[in-house]
């Protein structure tokens, strides 16, 4: 498959961004990725993967070779598997799968786990990436391990999960970027342990669904937080976004109570223990603040700067419409940041992925 020339990226990134890639091509199995890594290293140019383009702001034209991810196949236990026990429920997922889907067939299947992971945009190959998580589950609970193509040496291999390296929305892929994540291997539960230590589930459950919420099943706490995710983030097929635009800080106890001191209403998490995955007990050194709190308390929800802003229901989503650049995006984000780190002494990170015409950069502001 030879690449395509100056292919717009606009249909494949979630912002809408109308950039273009100087060489495009579809990954569909592991030949396609070799033959990208060839033509990479004969014409010297940089590379850049897209999934789901659901977390990267696209700042330049592409000078390089642009991959779309397009390996989406799922291998299921077999049916004489399928058994009400004790017994886990190993499955593995290719990284060009919708991850949302991949969510909602394993509950079909008899699986749990996910479940609180449902409607969170993009592909399976960035899930380890980010350490996806939200309402109390991480995806390290459930990941056993991850299959991996070193675009540099053209080898496969496979990292368990403490080889990945997994922190809060961090992993060890953001460090290696030349490693590609091609399979996702996970152990999900027969036996559900539902999750629901965010009160907002069960308050969900019993008033929308009007079901009780004692130990609720795994299709309700999904049908819950599909409900939530709806009603707080806005559609990205209708209003063109990343979702959450920045990571929830991690502060001291010590300044939690500083902040409190000042602001009362602070909303701050104590952070799950690294250590007891599998439990609810918490770390109570660190704080996770509510990064959205942080943003809204300044005036910045539903401010509006040119063709991008922020979103009027969620200060944590920046949106853009029109002729709206990748820089524009960033422009606004890092005047939030600072506004935050002047206001209240925190850093926030932008969790999306950053790319000029050569490839990724970061910023700080430290």
């Amino acid at each position: 498959m030879k690449p395509q020339l100056k292919v717009s990226l606009k249909p494949y990134n979630t912002l809408s961004l109308d950039v273009k890639a100087d060489y495009f091509m579809c990954i569909n199995n592991l030949d396609d990725l070799h033959t990208a890594r060839h033509f990479c290293q004969i014409n010297h140019c940089p590379w850049l993967l897209i999934g789901g383009g659901s977390n990267l702001v696209l700042t330049q034209d592409f000078e390089g070779l642009v991959m779309l991810m397009a390996m989406d196949k799922v291998f299921w236990p077999s049916n004489t598997a399928f058994k009400k026990t004790s017994e886990k429920f190993a499955l593995s997922a290719q990284a060009g799968y919708e991850w949302d889907r991949l969510v909602e067939e394993s509950i079909q299947k008899g699986a749990s786990g996910l479940e609180n992971l449902s409607l969170i945009p993009g592909q399976v190959g960035a899930a380890p990436i980010q350490n996806i998580g939200a309402y109390g589950v991480e995806l390290e609970n459930c990941l056993s391990s991850v299959d991996v193509f070193d675009f540099q040496t053209g080898q496969t291999f496979r990292l368990s999960t403490k080889d990945c390296k997994l922190g809060y929305r961090d992993s060890i892929f953001k460090s290696h970027t030349h490693w590609i994540v091609i399979q996702v291997n996970l152990t999900l539960n027969y036996e559900h342990n539902p999750q629901v230590g965010y009160g907002i589930i069960t308050d969900t459950i019993a008033s929308v669904a009007g079901q009780s919420a004692d130990n609720p099943s795994a299709q309700q706490i999904r049908d819950a937080v599909i409900h939530i995710r709806r009603t707080k983030l806005p559609d990205p097929k209708q209003i063109p976004n990343v979702g959450s635009f920045f990571k929830n800080p991690v502060v001291t106890s010590e300044k939690v109570e500083q902040l409190m001191k000042i602001w009362p209403a602070l909303v701050a998490y104590p952070l799950p223990s690294i250590v007891a995955t599998q439990s609810t007990q918490t770390d109570t050194r660190y704080h996770k603040l509510a990064a959205g709190w942080l943003i809204d308390q300044l005036g910045w929800k539903g401010f509006i700067q040119g063709e991008v802003g922020v979103h009027e229901h969620q200060a944590l989503v920046l949106v853009c419409s029109g002729s709206a650049k990748g820089k524009d995006v960033l422009d606004l984000a890092l005047r939030i940041k600072a506004d935050v780190d002047a206001k209240y002494g925190v850093k926030l990170e932008i969790e999306p992925r950053l790319f000029d015409n050569r490839g990724e950069f970061t910023y700080n502001l430290d």
